[in-house]
């Protein structure tokens, strides 16, 4: 194992570490159960950092053969390869998938944030326990700017789940100093392109909305690599909030730009991610922007939360099978 491999493992158990502090420190309830399998993983996670400084990490117990690189991304505090894993070992592998699913659960937002002259809703639905879908909402610089943020981490399942709880840790960082969303997200570009494998990348959406209660108010974007938000205005007509750089963890030297756009009283904007649109039926049809369109104009008097859970229900119908192929996720919000 080279040096960079041991700074990129060190990187993840040090994220994974944060985020399970974290949860352990909100106000959720947490049954004692689970804080004590918590408590046990810090442990490992604590003789893993060790093992990485004196340069045994990745070593299997048994064999004394490397770990497979793939099984580290998913569980960095694994001694055993693949090869040597017992019945036991692949029972706790499922119990810490398990948990690692209520954790991801629990980092997302669990609320509808208050933003003034805006009506929002979500949802969100893993294809596996763990997404490597991820949306948040921020306090932005001033009083009256809220940031909102999709994003669509490579793939699903655990691994797209680890690299979403690293996105957020940094987000969270570095939103707090950095205002503008070209910005805030070229930063973060960089930040991932030095620590993720290169074979991972992320797409995302940021924008400050401008809250007030007037008839109108200011949307400043910028789309890296996402599928394209659809803002629906009053009369019915559409707008897209495109594309204005390339997908997050590529290339640090990726170049991104800012839109503005005005809402006012009575538009709508849909953001989303591609399990959505890519969903597919029986007859190779996938559901497509124009079916999302179609499906949120005539829907346009219902409650936003009403047309989140009616749009998930619809998408599954859709598709006809029980096992999603792609996590779902959407945030609708309407200028009052």
């Amino acid at each position: 194992m080279q040096v960079s491999d041991f700074e990129h493992f060190r990187d993840i158990l040090l994220d994974r570490r944060r985020n399970l502090n974290e949860w352990l420190a909100t106000g959720t309830t947490v049954h004692q159960g689970d804080r004590d399998k918590v408590r046990n993983l810090l442990g490992q996670i604590k003789d893993a950092l060790n093992r990485i400084e004196n340069e045994s990490f990745g070593q299997c117990n048994i064999c004394h053969d490397e770990i497979e690189l793939h099984r580290l991304e998913v569980q960095p505090v694994a001694q055993i390869c693949l090869d040597c894993i017992s019945a036991e070992e692949r029972a706790a592998l499922e119990e810490d998938l398990y948990l690692a699913g209520k954790i991801h659960r629990a980092l997302l937002p669990q609320a509808v944030p208050a933003i003034e002259g805006f009506e929002v809703a979500f949802g969100s639905r893993a294809a596996r326990n763990i997404g490597g879908d991820y949306y948040d909402f921020f306090q932005g610089a001033g009083e009256r700017i809220f940031k909102l943020v999709i994003a669509d981490a490579m793939g699903h399942g655990l691994p797209a789940g680890l690299l979403m709880s690293n996105l957020q840790g940094a987000l969270r960082v570095l939103s707090s100093d950095i205002s503008s969303p070209a910005a805030l997200i070229t930063k973060l570009n960089k930040w991932l392109c030095r620590n993720l494998p290169v074979t991972k990348f992320v797409s995302m959406v940021c924008l400050n909305l401008e809250s007030n209660g007037n008839n109108e108010s200011q949307l400043v974007y910028t789309n890296a690599g996402h599928c394209l938000p659809i803002l629906i205005r009053r009369d019915g007509s559409t707008e897209r909030l495109n594309v204005t750089g390339g997908v997050l963890g590529v290339h640090e030297d990726f170049a991104y730009e800012e839109n503005n756009m005005t809402l006012y009283s009575g538009d709508s904007l849909a953001l989303y991610t591609d399990g959505i649109i890519e969903a597919m039926n029986a007859k190779n049809e996938f559901y497509s922007e124009d079916r999302l369109i179609d499906f949120i104009r005539a829907r346009s008097k219902r409650s936003h939360k009403k047309i989140v859970d009616d749009l998930l229900n619809s998408v599954s119908d859709f598709s006809g099978t029980s096992a999603m192929a792609d996590d779902l996720t959407a945030i609708i919000l309407r200028k009052k």
